[in-house]
């Protein structure tokens, strides 16, 4: 079930949880989208969509629903994507270079990386939360 309203700043506001199934990725896609554009954003929604996709992939395939969708615009857009599986090993999978050319794996975070100014990760345990962030200031290099 998914909600779009605007945030007591008048700001939109998208919620969603979703369950395993991959066919409710494109709904999501099509709001944060949205919001993306109308926020400001244009020449950067395809970016940020793609983003999502591959974490969203990655949270119904290694995650455990409800994995919950929340999207926002405040100055920046902002969408964190949270699952409620065992976590992971962040250091085995949060690498600075590149993955290996033919390797089978481990392109969705490093790819969500070169899309999108900052992306940031809590897992433990009890589950995993991504954070995408688009700035209109990017700190290109920084």
């Amino acid at each position: 079930m998914s909600t779009q309203r605007a945030g007591v700043d008048g700001a939109e506001r998208y919620f969603t949880a979703l369950g395993a199934d991959p066919a409710e990725i494109a709904e999501v896609r099509s709001a944060v989208r949205g919001i993306a554009e109308r926020g400001g954003f244009s020449d950067r929604a395809a970016d940020l969509v793609l983003a999502l996709d591959e974490v969203l992939a990655n949270a119904q395939e290694h995650g455990r629903p409800p994995i919950e969708v929340s999207c926002w615009i405040d100055g920046r857009v902002v969408v964190e994507v949270t699952d409620v599986g065992g976590g992971f090993d962040r250091a085995r999978v949060w690498g600075t270079h590149p993955p290996e050319p033919y390797g089978p794996r481990g392109r969705g975070l490093w790819i969500t990386r070169q899309l999108t100014d900052l992306v940031s990760i809590l897992s433990d345990g009890g589950g995993t939360r991504v954070r995408l962030e688009l700035s209109p200031d990017p700190h290109i290099g920084a």
